[in-house]
Order: structure tokens, then C-alpha cells, then sequence
């Protein structure tokens, strides 16, 4: 009997002492991955530091340590680098002209304007000469294509004038720069608009004029006017002298201009203020729907895009949509219209599509309806 419980007695021991040795192994298997995990995030965290712009010793910016009236009284530091005197021209063109490919001169540039970098003429000069056909384009598009003395200002406070640009870049060999060129939203009496008013007198002689890249170009301008885009929607190729297919290409790149789809999320389908000043949505936005479903429904893709991105007020949107249920294949449409319905602004829309005739309308209808009870819901418990 003795025999018995110390041989269960030992077999007990060496069941104990397997299962702390597992339990001990998968805990230091659980604490190196923990560990591993732990300095990926760190490193995930630690930001690169970028690389310093000019500015002689205090390239790293603010060099001084904080003093104790910063926290009752926060005071501004400079930013040194920001300066556009001589020296950080000089030290500017001297590392652009120690770049030795393009997409670093490229990286280089964009990184001075987003950090506010005035740039003098000895600069522009020579990006505007560079042998790179990319870095040309990119500054066409995006840097000042005039030059000014921003030291000695007019009786009016107008900088004067130095170098025009523009016309060597019209000029310019490649056409990629050409068009960039029209992508600047900073060009002079050039563009063929002028913001929130009109378009100009002369724009169907000026399209006819560009070449279908700098088409495309112009309608990447941030600025693009909706007066425009009105324009070349109702306007027929023929009278701009373009191709069915030309035209529709430029309206395509149109409808998916990310400056002109906030703005009709801002201010074309509902009412806005500015500074407690009300108004009403923008029309030309709904025009822009109108004008898809009257004279492009032979280009499919110029409707889709639209009705996709371009948002526009739910009377708009309910007409286009009952419209549309009189053609039994304009169920792709249909969709879209559906998708780009908010479920407080637009019900009228959903309610009437909850019995659309195809499977998928109705599908995407419910779903709008779903996540307003579902918001409805969230708000209930966060404010009971």
C-alpha cells in the first residue's frame, strides 16, 4: 500500500513539475512577443526626424531652453528658416544643386513650400532651368511662375515684378510641363474663370487653342470653377471643336477634382453659413446632375462620376432619381444617386427608393435607412 501512494506520489511530482515547465515556456514565449510587439510600436511612434532646412547653426529651429514665463505667457519663436534673405537663398540653391536625381530636387522643393519658403528669383531661375523635365512640371504647377520683389512694394503695397515665367513655360518642349502649367491655381489672368462670378468671354477659343493634355491639366486646378465645369457640360464638342470622347475625358477628370467635391459637400446640398451669414446651396451643382442626365447619358461614365462625388440638394436628387426609374437599365445609375444620399438631408430619396425595383437599389436604400437608426441609437444612449 506504501509502495502504491509513493509511486501516485511521484507521478503526481513529475505531472506538476511538466506542467509548471509548460506553463513557464509559453510564458516566456508570450513575454518575448509582448516584447517584440512593444518595440515595433515604439519605433512605429518615434517619427522621422526631418531632414533641417538652412539656416546656418540653428538649422534645427528654436535652439534655447524654455523659461518660466513661457507657461504663464507663451511667447513665439521665430522660424528661422523661414527667412528669404540672401544667405538661405544661396545655401538653398547650393543644396538643389547638390541633388543628383530629380525626384530628390522635386522632394526638396515641395518640402520649402510646405514649409513657407519665399522663393527668390536666383532660386526660381534655376528650377525653372532644370535639365529635368519632371522638376519643371512640378514647379509649373505649383511655385510661383512670377517673380517678385517683395522688399521694395508699390504706393499701392504691390510687390514689383522681376521675372515672368509663363511665357517659356507655354513654350517649354515637353507637354507634361505645358500642362501642369494649367494645374497652378496662382496664374495670373490666365485661367479661363474668374472665382464665384463667371467664366471668361473667350474660354471656347481658349480651349480650342490647348492641347488635350493641358485640357486634362486645367481641370486638376484647385480653383476650378463650377461656372465652368456648367459650361463644358452644356456646351456641345462640336462647338469647342473636340471629339465625343475628348469631351468626356475632360469632364470625367472634372467630376473627380477633390476641391470641387468638398465643395459641393460643403455647400451644395444644403444650407451654410459663413460667420452666422446664411445661404442658400449652391445651383450649380444640381445644374451639373441636370445636365449629365439631358446630354451625357451616351458617355455612361460622365453621369456615374458625377452622381457619384458631386453632391447636390435632395429635390435635385429626388427628381434625377424618378427620372431615372422611367428606363429600366438605369439601375447602375440609380444606385449612385442612392449612395450619395445622407439619411437626414435626403429621405424623400430613400423612401421612394426602399421599393426601388432592383434587388441591390433597395438593398443600398435600407442600408442608408440602418445607419440613421443606428446614429439615432448611439445618440439615444449618449444622451439619455
Amino acid at each position: 500500500m506504501l509502495l502504491v501512494l509513493a509511486i501516485c506520489s511521484l507521478l503526481l511530482l513529475l505531472y506538476l513539475a511538466g506542467k509548471v515547465a509548460f506553463v513557464a515556456k509559453n510564458q516566456a514565449a508570450v513575454a518575448a512577443f509582448l516584447e517584440s510587439e512593444l518595440k515595433a510600436i515604439k519605433a512605429a511612434q518615434k517619427l522621422p526626424r526631418p531632414a533641417s532646412l538652412a539656416y546656418g547653426w540653428f538649422d534645427d529651429g528654436w535652439p534655447n531652453a524654455r523659461v518660466d514665463e513661457e507657461d504663464r505667457a507663451p511667447l513665439e519663436n521665430p522660424h528661422p528658416n523661414r527667412s528669404s534673405d540672401d544667405y538661405a537663398t544661396q545655401w538653398y540653391i547650393s543644396e538643389f544643386k547638390a541633388m543628383p536625381s530629380a525626384h530628390q530636387r522635386k522632394e526638396f522643393l515641395r518640402r520649402l513650400l510646405k514649409e513657407g519658403i519665399t522663393m527668390k528669383p536666383e532660386l526660381l531661375d534655376m528650377i525653372y532651368a532644370d535639365e529635368s523635365a519632371h522638376v519643371r512640371a512640378w514647379a509649373a504647377g505649383h511655385l510661383d511662375t512670377k517673380a517678385k520683389d517683395f522688399t521694395n512694394w508699390t504706393i499701392n503695397h504691390v510687390a514689383l515684378e522681376i521675372r515672368n515665367y509663363e511665357p517659356a513655360l507655354l513654350d517649354d518642349p515637353e507637354p507634361i510641363v505645358r500642362a501642369a502649367f494649367w494645374s497652378n491655381p496662382g496664374l495670373s489672368r490666365r485661367l479661363p474663370w474668374y472665382p464665384l462670378i463667371r467664366v471668361s468671354e473667350e474660354w471656347k477659343e481658349q480651349i480650342k487653342n490647348m492641347s488635350q493634355l493641358e485640357r486634362l491639366g486645367l481641370m486638376r486646378n484647385p480653383d476650378l470653377s463650377t461656372y465652368y465645369v456648367v459650361a463644358l457640360l452644356e456646351t456641345s464638342s462640336e462647338e469647342l471643336n473636340l471629339s465625343r470622347t475628348e469631351h468626356a475625358e475632360i469632364l470625367r477628370a472634372a467630376a473627380v477634382n477633390p476641391r470641387l467635391i468638398g465643395s459641393s459637400r460643403r455647400t451644395g446640398r444644403d444650407t451654410w453659413a459663413v460667420e452666422h451669414d446664411y445661404n442658400p446651396p449652391f445651383k450649380e451643382y444640381g445644374t451639373m446632375w441636370e445636365l449629365c442626365l439631358a446630354k451625357w447619358m451616351d458617355e455612361p461614365l460622365v453621369p456615374h462620376l458625377f452622381m457619384k462625388y458631386i453632391q447636390t440638394t435632395p429635390e435635385v436628387k429626388l427628381a434625377t432619381y424618378q427620372q431615372l426609374l422611367q428606363n429600366a437599365d438605369s439601375n447602375w445609375l440609380r444606385r449612385e444617386v442612392i449612395r450619395s444620399c445622407d439619411p437626414f438631408i435626403d429621405k424623400p430619396v430613400l423612401k421612394v427608393a426602399w421599393d426601388d425595383p432592383d434587388e441591390e437599389c433597395r438593398g443600398i436604400a435600407k442600408e442608408r435607412v440602418g445607419r440613421l437608426a443606428k446614429y439615432v441609437g448611439v445618440t439615444e444612449r449618449a444622451n439619455p
